[in-house]
């Protein structure tokens, strides 16, 4: 599951794991959303595919992880977005 991808990666506790939860699923939420808006087409932002999960958990490490890393995480997700935008995944609907 993205919520327990995302912990991981923000190497959250399980009380603390517990207790973020209803932020990051707003976060993967809004970061899809983000996809949609940026140009991805819905139905891949929707997908599991693994560059847009990975794109997902760095938008989540950037709103949620370390604040003295954010622009190491806001340049990583905006790269992301392009690249995805520019993939086969971000040009055609992903069955």
């Amino acid at each position: 599951m993205l919520r327990d991808t995302v912990k991981t990666a923000l190497r959250l506790g399980a009380a603390a794991g517990e207790a973020l939860s209803p932020e990051i699923d707003r976060n993967i939420k809004a970061a899809r959303a983000e996809l949609i808006r940026t140009g991805v087409p819905e139905q891949a932002a929707e997908s599991g595919q693994a560059l847009i999960e990975d794109a997902i958990v760095t938008f989540c490490l950037m709103k949620l992880g370390n604040q003295n890393l954010y622009e190491r995480y806001r340049e990583a997700w905006e790269y992301q977005i392009d690249c995805i935008r520019k993939s086969d995944m971000g040009r055609i609907n992903v069955q």
